[in-house]
Protein backbone atom coordinates (compact mmCIF):
# COMPACT_ATOMS: atom_id res chain seq x y z
CA UNK A 1 0.00 0.00 0.00
CA UNK A 2 3.04 2.71 0.79
CA UNK A 3 5.15 2.09 -2.33
CA UNK A 4 1.30 2.57 -4.06
CA UNK A 5 0.67 5.71 -2.37
CA UNK A 6 4.30 6.82 -3.51
CA UNK A 7 3.80 5.35 -7.01
CA UNK A 8 0.52 7.41 -7.18
CA UNK A 9 2.35 11.13 -6.00
CA UNK A 10 5.50 10.70 -8.55
CA UNK A 11 2.86 9.90 -11.26
CA UNK A 12 1.28 13.19 -10.06
CA UNK A 13 4.51 15.00 -9.85
CA UNK A 14 5.13 13.40 -13.52
CA UNK A 15 2.34 15.25 -15.34
CA UNK A 16 3.07 18.80 -16.27
CA UNK A 17 -0.20 20.94 -16.91
CA UNK A 18 1.18 24.91 -17.74
CA UNK A 19 -1.45 27.18 -15.89
CA UNK A 20 -2.07 30.78 -16.95
CA UNK A 21 0.75 33.46 -16.12
CA UNK A 22 0.53 36.60 -13.87
CA UNK A 23 -0.44 39.08 -17.20
CA UNK A 24 2.45 38.37 -19.75
CA UNK A 25 0.20 35.59 -21.50
CA UNK A 26 -3.32 37.10 -22.02
CA UNK A 27 -4.95 40.57 -21.88
CA UNK A 28 -8.49 41.36 -22.21
CA UNK A 29 -9.84 42.64 -25.51
CA UNK A 30 -12.72 45.24 -24.91
CA UNK A 31 -15.23 44.96 -27.97
CA UNK A 32 -16.88 48.21 -28.72
CA UNK A 33 -19.05 49.63 -26.19
CA UNK A 34 -20.93 46.34 -25.69
CA UNK A 35 -22.92 46.32 -22.44
CA UNK A 36 -23.95 43.10 -22.17
CA UNK A 37 -22.28 39.72 -21.67
CA UNK A 38 -20.70 37.82 -24.27
CA UNK A 39 -22.64 34.88 -25.11
CA UNK A 40 -21.09 32.99 -28.16
CA UNK A 41 -17.86 33.60 -31.11
CA UNK A 42 -17.34 32.14 -34.11
CA UNK A 43 -13.83 32.92 -36.48
CA UNK A 44 -14.59 33.08 -40.27
CA UNK A 45 -12.72 30.00 -42.73
CA UNK A 46 -10.32 32.92 -43.87
CA UNK A 47 -9.27 34.01 -39.87
CA UNK A 48 -10.06 37.26 -40.14
CA UNK A 49 -13.86 38.28 -38.89
CA UNK A 50 -14.65 37.26 -35.09
CA UNK A 51 -18.86 37.36 -35.14
CA UNK A 52 -19.72 37.49 -31.97
CA UNK A 53 -23.20 37.74 -29.64
CA UNK A 54 -24.17 38.78 -26.96
CA UNK A 55 -26.74 37.87 -24.44
CA UNK A 56 -30.94 40.25 -25.09
CA UNK A 57 -30.00 39.29 -28.63
CA UNK A 58 -29.87 43.23 -30.04
CA UNK A 59 -26.27 43.77 -30.41
CA UNK A 60 -24.46 40.95 -33.01
CA UNK A 61 -20.64 42.31 -34.05
CA UNK A 62 -18.50 41.07 -36.59
CA UNK A 63 -14.89 42.04 -35.20
CA UNK A 64 -11.71 42.56 -36.81
CA UNK A 65 -9.95 40.83 -33.70
CA UNK A 66 -5.87 41.91 -35.00
CA UNK A 67 -7.16 45.62 -35.06
CA UNK A 68 -9.56 45.22 -32.29
CA UNK A 69 -12.17 46.87 -34.14
CA UNK A 70 -15.40 46.47 -34.72
CA UNK A 71 -16.37 46.20 -38.66
CA UNK A 72 -20.66 45.89 -38.49
CA UNK A 73 -23.16 45.48 -36.08
CA UNK A 74 -26.79 43.50 -37.05
CA UNK A 75 -29.88 43.89 -34.49
CA UNK A 76 -31.07 40.08 -34.99
CA UNK A 77 -33.64 40.17 -32.85
CA UNK A 78 -34.13 39.10 -29.07
CA UNK A 79 -32.29 35.79 -27.54
CA UNK A 80 -32.97 36.73 -23.98
CA UNK A 81 -30.10 34.13 -22.89
CA UNK A 82 -28.08 34.48 -25.98
CA UNK A 83 -27.02 31.82 -28.83
CA UNK A 84 -24.10 29.79 -29.50
CA UNK A 85 -23.07 30.39 -33.47
CA UNK A 86 -20.76 28.74 -35.94
CA UNK A 87 -19.87 30.17 -39.33
CA UNK A 88 -20.96 27.82 -42.42
CA UNK A 89 -17.95 25.92 -44.30
CA UNK A 90 -17.30 29.21 -46.77
CA UNK A 91 -18.24 32.14 -44.68
CA UNK A 92 -21.45 32.87 -46.11
CA UNK A 93 -23.65 32.02 -43.37
CA UNK A 94 -23.51 31.95 -39.64
CA UNK A 95 -25.73 29.28 -37.90
CA UNK A 96 -27.49 30.61 -34.18
CA UNK A 97 -28.41 28.57 -31.84
CA UNK A 98 -30.53 29.36 -28.91
CA UNK A 99 -28.97 29.11 -25.58
CA UNK A 100 -30.48 29.45 -21.75
CA UNK A 101 -28.95 30.50 -18.74
CA UNK A 102 -29.39 27.31 -17.03
CA UNK A 103 -30.07 23.97 -18.20
CA UNK A 104 -33.23 23.01 -15.91
CA UNK A 105 -34.13 19.71 -18.30
CA UNK A 106 -31.05 18.33 -17.60
CA UNK A 107 -32.22 14.83 -18.62
CA UNK A 108 -32.90 15.58 -22.35
CA UNK A 109 -32.06 18.26 -24.50
CA UNK A 110 -34.51 21.35 -25.35
CA UNK A 111 -36.19 21.64 -28.29
CA UNK A 112 -34.88 25.54 -29.02
CA UNK A 113 -34.38 27.71 -32.31
CA UNK A 114 -32.02 28.32 -34.67
CA UNK A 115 -31.48 31.38 -37.07
CA UNK A 116 -29.61 30.70 -40.31
CA UNK A 117 -28.24 34.61 -41.35
CA UNK A 118 -26.38 35.95 -43.74
CA UNK A 119 -23.09 37.00 -42.84
CA UNK A 120 -22.43 39.46 -44.78
CA UNK A 121 -25.80 41.17 -44.03
CA UNK A 122 -26.99 40.23 -40.94
CA UNK A 123 -30.26 39.37 -43.16
CA UNK A 124 -31.90 36.24 -41.82
CA UNK A 125 -32.57 32.91 -43.79
CA UNK A 126 -33.91 31.03 -42.20
CA UNK A 127 -35.22 29.93 -38.80
CA UNK A 128 -36.06 26.34 -37.06
CA UNK A 129 -38.59 26.84 -34.23
CA UNK A 130 -38.69 23.58 -31.37
CA UNK A 131 -35.85 21.85 -33.47
CA UNK A 132 -33.15 19.59 -31.76
CA UNK A 133 -30.53 20.12 -33.86
CA UNK A 134 -29.36 21.98 -37.58
CA UNK A 135 -26.11 21.76 -39.45
CA UNK A 136 -25.66 23.89 -42.56
CA UNK A 137 -23.45 21.41 -45.80
CA UNK A 138 -19.69 21.93 -46.22
CA UNK A 139 -21.62 23.50 -50.29
CA UNK A 140 -23.70 25.90 -47.90
CA UNK A 141 -26.93 24.40 -50.00
CA UNK A 142 -28.65 22.89 -47.42
CA UNK A 143 -29.72 23.09 -43.90
CA UNK A 144 -30.14 20.04 -42.17
CA UNK A 145 -32.72 19.94 -39.59
CA UNK A 146 -33.44 17.61 -36.67
CA UNK A 147 -36.85 17.39 -35.28
CA UNK A 148 -38.30 14.02 -33.96
CA UNK A 149 -37.61 11.36 -35.66
CA UNK A 150 -36.80 13.26 -39.08
CA UNK A 151 -34.25 14.94 -40.57
CA UNK A 152 -35.09 17.83 -43.49
CA UNK A 153 -33.22 19.11 -46.31
CA UNK A 154 -34.17 22.65 -46.82
CA UNK A 155 -32.77 24.71 -49.98
CA UNK A 156 -31.26 27.74 -48.75
CA UNK A 157 -31.20 29.67 -51.72
CA UNK A 158 -35.04 28.62 -52.32
CA UNK A 159 -36.05 28.65 -48.62
CA UNK A 160 -37.94 25.55 -49.51
CA UNK A 161 -38.00 21.90 -48.31
CA UNK A 162 -36.37 19.43 -50.78
CA UNK A 163 -36.74 15.74 -48.77
CA UNK A 164 -37.18 14.18 -45.58
CA UNK A 165 -35.81 11.13 -43.99
CA UNK A 166 -36.48 8.84 -40.94
CA UNK A 167 -34.39 7.72 -38.07
CA UNK A 168 -35.76 5.48 -35.45
CA UNK A 169 -35.54 7.38 -31.75
CA UNK A 170 -33.44 10.28 -32.95
CA UNK A 171 -32.27 12.17 -30.47
CA UNK A 172 -30.17 15.30 -30.06
CA UNK A 173 -27.46 15.77 -32.25
CA UNK A 174 -26.70 15.98 -36.36
CA UNK A 175 -23.33 16.50 -38.02
CA UNK A 176 -22.12 16.41 -41.72
CA UNK A 177 -18.54 15.87 -42.69
CA UNK A 178 -16.79 18.18 -44.17
CA UNK A 179 -16.77 16.42 -47.40
CA UNK A 180 -20.50 16.01 -47.28
CA UNK A 181 -20.40 12.85 -47.56
CA UNK A 182 -21.54 11.42 -44.39
CA UNK A 183 -24.35 12.18 -41.77
CA UNK A 184 -23.53 11.30 -38.13
CA UNK A 185 -26.87 10.89 -35.82
CA UNK A 186 -27.40 10.20 -32.57
CA UNK A 187 -30.65 8.19 -31.33
CA UNK A 188 -31.92 5.78 -28.51
CA UNK A 189 -30.74 2.22 -28.25
CA UNK A 190 -33.37 -0.17 -29.68
CA UNK A 191 -33.69 -3.54 -28.05
CA UNK A 192 -32.97 -5.28 -31.37
CA UNK A 193 -29.21 -3.74 -31.31
CA UNK A 194 -29.24 -4.09 -27.34
CA UNK A 195 -29.38 -7.98 -28.26
CA UNK A 196 -26.42 -8.16 -30.23
CA UNK A 197 -23.84 -6.47 -27.31
CA UNK A 198 -22.96 -9.38 -25.19
CA UNK A 199 -21.70 -7.81 -22.28
CA UNK A 200 -25.51 -6.87 -21.19
CA UNK A 201 -27.62 -9.26 -23.38
CA UNK A 202 -26.38 -11.25 -20.16
CA UNK A 203 -27.44 -9.04 -17.38
CA UNK A 204 -31.27 -8.45 -17.71
CA UNK A 205 -30.93 -5.70 -15.33
CA UNK A 206 -27.97 -4.01 -17.37
CA UNK A 207 -30.31 -4.88 -20.30
CA UNK A 208 -32.90 -2.81 -19.14
CA UNK A 209 -30.72 0.00 -17.78
CA UNK A 210 -29.23 0.43 -21.19
CA UNK A 211 -32.23 0.73 -23.04
CA UNK A 212 -33.06 3.37 -20.80
CA UNK A 213 -30.42 5.34 -20.15
CA UNK A 214 -27.94 4.86 -23.10
CA UNK A 215 -27.90 6.15 -26.67
CA UNK A 216 -25.85 5.30 -29.99
CA UNK A 217 -24.33 7.26 -32.90
CA UNK A 218 -25.44 5.88 -36.60
CA UNK A 219 -23.47 7.14 -40.08
CA UNK A 220 -25.67 7.69 -42.96
CA UNK A 221 -24.38 8.18 -46.26
CA UNK A 222 -25.38 11.82 -47.48
CA UNK A 223 -26.26 10.67 -51.16
CA UNK A 224 -28.67 7.95 -50.53
CA UNK A 225 -30.01 8.66 -47.03
CA UNK A 226 -28.92 5.07 -46.64
CA UNK A 227 -27.32 3.59 -43.19
CA UNK A 228 -23.97 2.82 -43.56
CA UNK A 229 -23.34 1.24 -39.95
CA UNK A 230 -23.98 2.28 -36.22
CA UNK A 231 -20.99 2.75 -33.94
CA UNK A 232 -20.35 -0.40 -31.75
CA UNK A 233 -20.48 1.82 -28.69
CA UNK A 234 -22.99 2.58 -26.45
CA UNK A 235 -22.87 6.76 -24.84
CA UNK A 236 -25.22 8.99 -22.50
CA UNK A 237 -27.31 11.45 -23.52
CA UNK A 238 -25.99 12.69 -26.45
CA UNK A 239 -26.09 16.74 -26.95
CA UNK A 240 -24.24 17.49 -29.77
CA UNK A 241 -21.72 15.37 -32.36
CA UNK A 242 -19.11 17.50 -34.27
CA UNK A 243 -16.27 15.85 -36.71
CA UNK A 244 -12.68 17.09 -37.12
CA UNK A 245 -11.57 19.84 -39.73
CA UNK A 246 -10.15 16.55 -41.54
CA UNK A 247 -13.08 14.43 -41.27
CA UNK A 248 -11.24 11.94 -39.58
CA UNK A 249 -12.47 11.85 -36.36
CA UNK A 250 -16.36 12.34 -34.52
CA UNK A 251 -16.10 14.27 -31.73
CA UNK A 252 -19.33 13.01 -29.33
CA UNK A 253 -20.40 14.99 -25.99
CA UNK A 254 -22.34 13.24 -24.04
CA UNK A 255 -23.62 13.46 -20.41
CA UNK A 256 -24.86 11.01 -18.08
CA UNK A 257 -28.85 10.90 -16.80
CA UNK A 258 -29.01 12.10 -13.63
CA UNK A 259 -29.76 8.52 -11.98
CA UNK A 260 -26.22 7.67 -13.75
CA UNK A 261 -24.15 10.24 -12.52
CA UNK A 262 -21.39 8.71 -10.20
CA UNK A 263 -20.31 12.30 -8.89
CA UNK A 264 -22.10 14.97 -6.87
CA UNK A 265 -20.62 17.40 -10.08
CA UNK A 266 -22.35 17.27 -13.44
CA UNK A 267 -19.78 14.79 -15.06
CA UNK A 268 -19.70 15.33 -18.91
CA UNK A 269 -17.49 12.80 -21.55
CA UNK A 270 -16.45 13.92 -25.06
CA UNK A 271 -15.36 10.77 -26.61
CA UNK A 272 -13.91 10.24 -29.76
CA UNK A 273 -14.66 7.97 -32.84
CA UNK A 274 -12.11 7.04 -35.55
CA UNK A 275 -13.84 7.71 -39.32
CA UNK A 276 -11.64 5.74 -40.90
CA UNK A 277 -12.82 2.36 -39.06
CA UNK A 278 -15.77 3.34 -37.72
CA UNK A 279 -15.16 2.29 -34.15
CA UNK A 280 -14.87 4.37 -31.19
CA UNK A 281 -10.70 5.24 -29.72
CA UNK A 282 -10.43 4.46 -26.66
CA UNK A 283 -8.83 8.32 -25.61
CA UNK A 284 -11.62 10.46 -23.96
CA UNK A 285 -11.92 13.45 -22.40
CA UNK A 286 -13.82 14.72 -19.18
CA UNK A 287 -15.30 18.26 -18.05
CA UNK A 288 -17.10 19.47 -14.88
CA UNK A 289 -19.04 22.87 -16.63
CA UNK A 290 -22.37 23.40 -15.09
CA UNK A 291 -23.70 24.46 -18.64
CA UNK A 292 -23.49 22.31 -21.51
CA UNK A 293 -19.53 22.66 -22.34
CA UNK A 294 -18.18 24.02 -25.82
CA UNK A 295 -15.32 22.11 -27.05
CA UNK A 296 -13.07 22.53 -30.53
CA UNK A 297 -10.63 21.24 -32.27
CA UNK A 298 -7.49 23.43 -33.48
CA UNK A 299 -7.49 23.45 -37.25
CA UNK A 300 -4.13 21.64 -36.82
CA UNK A 301 -5.65 19.10 -34.83
CA UNK A 302 -2.85 19.37 -32.14
CA UNK A 303 -5.05 20.76 -29.32
CA UNK A 304 -8.42 19.84 -27.89
CA UNK A 305 -10.13 22.77 -25.73
CA UNK A 306 -12.75 21.80 -23.50
CA UNK A 307 -14.66 23.71 -21.27
CA UNK A 308 -14.62 22.70 -17.47
CA UNK A 309 -14.63 24.02 -13.85
CA UNK A 310 -12.92 23.47 -10.55
CA UNK A 311 -15.86 24.17 -8.39
CA UNK A 312 -15.00 27.50 -7.83
CA UNK A 313 -13.92 28.97 -11.34
CA UNK A 314 -14.77 28.21 -14.79
CA UNK A 315 -11.47 26.51 -16.62
CA UNK A 316 -10.84 26.18 -19.84
CA UNK A 317 -8.46 23.24 -20.62
CA UNK A 318 -6.20 22.31 -23.61
CA UNK A 319 -5.20 18.66 -24.22
CA UNK A 320 -2.83 17.08 -26.68
CA UNK A 321 -5.14 15.16 -28.85
CA UNK A 322 -2.94 12.75 -30.08
CA UNK A 323 -1.86 11.71 -26.61
CA UNK A 324 -4.87 12.84 -24.33
CA UNK A 325 -2.61 14.42 -21.61
CA UNK A 326 -3.63 18.05 -20.48
CA UNK A 327 -1.03 20.41 -21.38
CA UNK A 328 -2.56 23.65 -20.51
CA UNK A 329 -5.56 25.09 -18.25
CA UNK A 330 -6.87 28.88 -17.84
CA UNK A 331 -9.04 29.41 -14.89
CA UNK A 332 -10.88 32.61 -14.78
CA UNK A 333 -10.54 33.46 -11.14
CA UNK A 334 -11.71 37.38 -9.74
CA UNK A 335 -8.38 39.10 -10.12
CA UNK A 336 -9.38 39.29 -13.52
CA UNK A 337 -12.48 41.20 -12.86
CA UNK A 338 -10.09 44.33 -12.21
CA UNK A 339 -11.95 47.46 -14.21
CA UNK A 340 -9.48 48.80 -16.68
CA UNK A 341 -10.53 50.53 -19.59
CA UNK A 342 -14.06 50.23 -19.53
CA UNK A 343 -16.51 48.45 -16.62
CA UNK A 344 -16.12 44.98 -17.10
CA UNK A 345 -19.24 43.11 -16.41
CA UNK A 346 -18.64 39.50 -14.76
CA UNK A 347 -19.70 36.28 -16.84
CA UNK A 348 -22.67 33.73 -15.85
CA UNK A 349 -21.61 29.94 -16.27
CA UNK A 350 -20.33 29.88 -19.53
CA UNK A 351 -17.28 29.79 -22.07
CA UNK A 352 -17.12 29.79 -25.98
CA UNK A 353 -13.97 30.05 -27.48
CA UNK A 354 -12.12 30.24 -30.87
CA UNK A 355 -8.73 28.59 -31.64
CA UNK A 356 -6.64 31.29 -33.59
CA UNK A 357 -4.64 31.16 -36.85
CA UNK A 358 -0.91 31.31 -35.05
CA UNK A 359 -2.17 27.60 -33.35
CA UNK A 360 -0.88 28.70 -30.14
CA UNK A 361 -3.63 31.22 -28.55
CA UNK A 362 -7.17 31.51 -27.96
CA UNK A 363 -9.57 33.93 -27.58
CA UNK A 364 -12.57 33.12 -24.95
CA UNK A 365 -15.92 35.15 -23.58
CA UNK A 366 -15.83 36.51 -20.77
CA UNK A 367 -18.29 38.90 -19.45
CA UNK A 368 -18.76 41.70 -21.98
CA UNK A 369 -14.98 41.30 -23.10
CA UNK A 370 -12.99 38.98 -24.83
CA UNK A 371 -9.31 36.93 -23.18
CA UNK A 372 -6.90 36.65 -25.23
CA UNK A 373 -4.70 33.84 -24.15
CA UNK A 374 -1.27 32.76 -24.97
CA UNK A 375 -0.84 29.15 -24.07
CA UNK A 376 2.34 28.33 -25.51
CA UNK A 377 4.18 31.22 -23.68
CA UNK A 378 3.72 29.26 -19.92
CA UNK A 379 6.30 26.86 -20.93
Amino acid sequence: MKRFVIMFFLTILLVKVYPQGTGYDYERVKIGDIKHIVSGVSLSPDKSVLAISSIQGFPFYLFDWKNREVIKEFNLGNWYAGSSIDYSANGKYILMNQLFYADFALNKDKEVKFDIIDAESGERIKRFADYHAVAISPDEKYALALSGDKVSFWNLNSKSLETTFSVEGATNAIAISPDGKFIAISHKLSEESAKKIPQIQRDKKMFKSALKYKQQVSIYDASTLKKFYTVNELYDIIYKLRFSQDGKNLLCLNIPHLKQQNTTARQSYLNVIDMETGAPKRRGFTSQAYYEPDFKLSDDGKWLGVVSNNNQFLELHIYDFSTGELTYRFQQSYRLFEKNDGEMIAPDSRIFFVFLPDKESILMTMGNHLIQWNFNKNE
